[in-house]
């Protein structure tokens, strides 16, 4: 009698065992990724044309994998900054994706991966005189109570990992907002509710990731320089 417990448990064991086996082999386009930003996360490039962003590099990645279920990049636009996208959750807004109307609450609530590139035009729409530090802590402290304000509201919908991806020092607009930047991704190091991703490689090689110097944007080098450190982080939450 004790010999056919020990054979019935064995025989379950296995068939649990190898359940789980078929699970893991099986468990294929499970996962929806979603990227919300600027001209980053549309994939601008260093001669201002759309290029791949480092978020198309990333759904690559996942469809490899065989782990792509959906893909939505539709909140992205030249113009999103943290206020806009805080002013979109906020009115849940709407756009048009394969003829169906979805809502940004919808497509977070289904989202497993989220990524999010904002921040840059708030402080182009903030400071005047990049070279007048004067006042460059009174606006840095109202960009960063929008920006907790952004997430403390994206956390009331979305409950998962944020990778908040971080800017380079460069020019803009052949001004230096480097102290602006470097502040900004003090910014989102600090909030808990982040994952901050780094982008200081590409100011680091600028001769390798940024083709035009005159202009902000990184070539298709810098895009997947950026890709690769994201991938780094979710592909270790992938393995578990």
């Amino acid at each position: 009698m004790r010999l056919s417990r020990k054979i019935k448990f064995l025989i379950l064991l296995l068939m649990s065992s190898s359940i789980f086996f078929i699970y893991k082999q099986t468990n294929f386009n499970n996962i929806t990724y979603t990227n919300i930003g600027d001209s980053l996360s549309i994939g601008i490039d260093s001669y201002g044309s759309k290029t791949y962003s480092y978020s198309d590099y990333v759904k690559n990645y996942l469809k490899e994998k065989k782990k792509l279920k959906d893909y939505y990049n539709e909140y992205s636009t030249k113009e999103m900054s943290i206020e806009k996208l805080h002013y979109t959750l906020l009115t849940n807004k709407k756009v048009n994706i394969n003829n169906t109307n979805k809502n940004i609450k919808d497509i977070l609530h289904e989202t497993d991966y989220l990524t999010i590139s904002v921040g840059i035009n708030d402080i182009l729409e903030k400071v005047e005189d990049p070279s007048n530090l004067s006042n460059i802590n009174r606006k840095m402290k109202e960009i960063e109570k929008s920006f907790n304000s952004l997430i403390k509201e994206l956390r009331k919908i979305y409950n998962r990992d944020i990778y908040i991806i971080g800017y380079y020092k460069q020019s803009i607009n052949n001004q230096d907002y480097s102290k602006y930047i470097e502040k900004l991704n003090n910014i989102f190091k600090k909030n808990k509710d982040v994952i901050y991703i780094s982008t200081d490689i590409i100011s680091e090689n600028k001769s390798i990731f940024i083709s035009n110097p005159s202009n902000y944007y990184p070539n298709y080098k810098g895009y997947q320089a950026i890709s690769s450190k994201i991938i780094d982080k979710i592909s270790k939450k992938l393995e578990k």
